[in-house]
């Protein structure tokens, strides 16, 4: 059996079964514990399981570290509604921050050729506004994350400090009505939890299927979000939040 497919039959194991031991499935594939300790970092280094004493568990959903190539399928049409939605807050001689979410690559699309400086992590963003000659974009440069096509690490922190981001355009795995903003990947939470400390203004992007979500690494409240911007209107205990915390809200 070929490395790539003893991962998939581990990795169709740990979903149906929620976690699987390294010695049973050693005998099952028919080779070594340590062969499949070395599957599981794999699989690990991939987000697709987490490892665990013995074994390896399943990871749910909210707390992968998706690919972006996977991330700009779901939920397209409600990515593109936020978007023209959080178009309207851009306005000539602004200095904005995009990050690296597929939510504000869709912004970036829809980003016309206006006197803008934009400042982002995310390559893809940089690539779609290079056709834009009267958009001036400056890209963070740090360490490339090969999952999110972005820069991260403390060169990228640095860029940040260079510049007046009057708004800052984000998105994140999860919002949760207690502790708030999560992400599923530690570097990319605190690099947005500078961003957001930098800016004027923060535009919160999130479709509904993320209201409610918990993933791995906390970054910031609600209370620090200046504008939540959705496709849908927020269920009423997230409406209450969002007042009590002073946070406009607008859905299309």
């Amino acid at each position: 059996m070929l490395a790539v497919e003893r991962q998939r039959r581990i990795l169709d194991l740990v979903q149906n079964q929620g976690s699987v031991r390294t010695t049973e499935l050693a005998q099952v594939l028919g080779v070594t514990e340590e062969t499949v300790r070395r599957d599981f970092e794999k699989l690990e280094q991939e987000g697709q399981v987490l490892r665990a004493h013995g074994g390896a568990t399943r990871l749910e959903a909210s707390r992968r570290d998706l690919p972006l190539s996977s991330r700009e399928t779901e939920n397209v049409q409600e990515k593109q509604r936020i978007a023209g939605l959080a178009l309207r807050w851009i306005e000539p001689g602004d200095t904005v921050l995009f990050d690296a979410s597929s939510t504000v690559f869709e912004l970036a699309r829809l980003l016309p050729d206006m006197s803008v400086t934009v400042v982002t992590s995310a390559l893809k963003v940089a690539v779609e506004l290079s056709s834009r000659p009267s958009v001036q974009v400056v890209l963070t440069g740090g360490v490339l994350s090969h999952r999110s096509l972005s820069c991260q690490g403390a060169l990228a922190d640095q860029a940040l400090e260079c510049y007046h981001i009057e708004k800052a355009f984000l998105s994140c795995r999860g919002v949760d009505v207690e502790r708030g903003l999560s992400e599923a990947n530690e570097e990319q939470a605190r690099l947005k939890r500078r961003m957001m400390e930098l800016s004027d203004h923060v535009y919160l992007l999130c479709d509904g299927s993320k209201m409610g979500l918990k993933s791995s690494f906390y970054f910031a409240k609600l209370s620090e979000v200046g504008s939540l911007i959705t496709d849908r209107e927020p269920e009423m205990e997230l409406k209450q939040k969002l007042t009590l915390a002073g946070v406009a809200w607008h859905h299309g």
